[in-house]
């Protein structure tokens, strides 16, 4: 069985206080214990510890960031662009070529 805890679970995690981790804990025990499983030691849950990465919020994004991300876009509809610009050609060859071909079909003389 699986249970789905959700993308920002570790950091969730790590936010919450001491007290209601050490409480998982114990209650983690307890069924366990009651599964028939045994354990030697209590598990302490630990305090918690800033991270050192940086925190993604729901903040808006600052200049800097904006500004990356329509460089970003912008860089990608240029190479969209340009992938573009070079089937339409290689479409028109062909296109051409096969009204080329269809035309000589239609203009040679039924033997």
């Amino acid at each position: 069985m699986a249970v789905e805890l959700g993308t920002n679970f570790p950091l969730r995690w790590q936010r919450s206080p001491v007290e209601f981790r050490q409480n998982v804990f114990d209650e983690l025990l307890d069924v366990c214990s009651s599964l028939g499983g045994h354990t030697q030691e209590r598990i302490i849950a630990s305090p918690t510890r800033t991270s050192a990465l940086p925190v993604s919020s729901a903040i808006a994004a600052g200049p800097v960031e904006q500004e990356l991300k329509r460089s970003f876009l912008q860089n990608a509809d240029d190479l969209i662009e340009q992938q573009l610009d070079s089937v339409r050609v290689e479409l028109r060859k062909w296109l051409h070529g096969e009204m080329n071909r269809l035309l000589q079909d239609s203009l040679k003389k039924p033997e």
